[in-house]
């Protein structure tokens, strides 16, 4: 007498389970879904490329306000090295100057250089530059944008005692 196996037949003999395949019934399951990764990356692609370009702009925007600070530092210490009473000349030169080997093209520059007292003896003194100016978010982006940022930066410097009067 032969002993009959106690488990199932193993894949392939006669009367055993058989694998799952393709064919036309897996078909109707999955033809439901047919288009659906087209439609997701038409809904996904343009609201990630959207996002990198507020990165971009964000970026930019930083960028020309760290140029914006820098005229204003550049601006003050030229102001202080000036002769006395050419302190806002000298600084709106270096202003423009360092605004125009940077690219930062700026609609409505001002730039404002005080002499203030910084203590009660006439020495020492300082210059502080101000500088604003409207920078349009069409510059700063890869795409047009309408409108403009505000940007602005404020540095002082002390004035040199030995400048040339």
């Amino acid at each position: 007498m032969t002993a009959l196996p106690s488990g199932p037949p193993p894949h392939g003999e006669r009367g055993g389970a058989r694998p799952p395949r393709a064919g036309r019934g897996s078909a109707k399951l999955l033809q439901g879904e047919r288009g659906s990764l087209a439609i997701e990356a038409a809904l996904v692609v343009p609201v990630v490329l959207g996002l990198l370009c507020l990165i971009l702009v964000a970026g930019r925007a930083e960028q020309t306000a760290g140029t914006l600070q820098e005229a204003a530092r550049t601006g003050a210490r030229a102001g202080s090295l000036a002769p006395a009473g050419h302190e806002q000349s000298a600084a709106t030169d270096a202003v423009n100057q360092l605004l125009t080997q940077s690219g930062v093209h700026c609609d409505g520059l001002q730039v404002a250089a005080t002499v203030e007292q910084l203590a009660a003896d006439p020495l020492p003194q300082d210059v502080r530059v101000d500088v604003s100016c409207k920078v349009p978010v069409n510059d700063l982006s890869p795409i047009w944008v309408p409108g403009a940022l505000e940007l602005q930066g404020t540095f002082r410097s002390v004035i040199d005692q030995y400048r040339s009067t």
